[in-house]
């Protein structure tokens, strides 16, 4: 299966174990340049498994991963650590950025230094260039006024804030998001979604495991449906959400409407 030039991200026939478990069973996407996709599902449909597979913090069974047009497969593959992935791999992984449901901020830092850290241990940048480029993403993500604060002091939407502040500022091509917002009091989750709608519209390449289905409607380009560890339903987001074809989307938009409302 051929990789083209605008294709950011693609996964082909891709399995994946956990000791008798099969969470992901086959899996086919092509994820391109510049595009939000957004996957749902139920809790265990392997939607999160999917992006550590994709970012290198699962090793998978079989199948292939395409990451900026080089093409890697299950064959000898080590552990998950990044540190035990080949050059070439590590290569690649380096313009995918990921944030995570817990924010997995140092705690004995502040927001600034926490911003600065990955920059100075990955990048290799200097304090002064470092500290510009945190500046100049956390401003991005309307946190510089808190530079100086340390993140118990700060609610988890601002935290999570930081977070994606400090994935932009490694500058990545690709982000990952593994549901930002479930950890967060309702009324906190709209400022990361604000956040993340502004990078949807300046072009970046995003892969969304979300249970906030007015976010996938209105933002992303595509919208994959897991089921079972199965790509069950796949398409653009108003044909998806208003007339789905498969019984277990429409059994799944039914429950979550009931839960919550309309997808506006």
């Amino acid at each position: 299966m051929p990789v083209s030039d605008n294709t950011a991200v693609s996964l082909i026939n891709l399995w994946k174990s956990f000791g008798e478990h099969t969470v992901l069973k086959g899996v086919d996407l092509t994820v391109k340049n510049g595009q939000v996709v957004c996957l749902i599902g139920g809790s265990g449909s392997g939607k999160s498994t999917m992006l550590r597979c994709i970012n290198g913090l699962e090793s998978f069974d079989d199948g292939k991963i395409a990451i900026a047009g080089q093409m890697f497969s299950a064959t000898g593959q080590e552990k998950i650590a990044h540190h035990n992935l080949d050059s070439a791999r590590q290569s690649a992984l380096k313009k995918i950025c990921m944030v995570f449901q817990q924010f997995n901020l140092w705690p004995h830092m502040t927001v600034l230094k926490n911003v600065m850290a990955p920059l100075q241990l990955v990048r290799k940048m200097g304090r002064k260039e470092a500290e510009a480029r945190a500046l100049v993403v956390l401003d991005k993500v309307g946190m510089a006024d808190k530079k100086d604060m340390y993140p118990g002091s700060l609610s988890g939407g601002q935290q999570q804030r930081v977070a994606i502040a400090r994935s932009l500022g490694m500058d990545p091509s690709i982000m990952l998001f593994d549901e930002p917002t479930s950890a967060l009091d309702p009324e906190l989750v709209g400022e990361v979604l604000s956040v993340m709608r502004e990078l949807a519209k300046e072009g970046m390449t995003m892969v969304v495991v979300t249970h906030e289905m007015g976010f996938a409607s209105q933002v992303a380009d595509k919208v994959v449906f897991l089921a079972d560890g199965q790509i069950e339903e796949s398409g653009a987001p108003d044909q998806l959400f208003s007339q789905p074809k498969s019984d277990k989307l429409a059994a799944f938009l039914k429950t979550w409407s009931e839960r919550n409302g309309t997808l506006n």
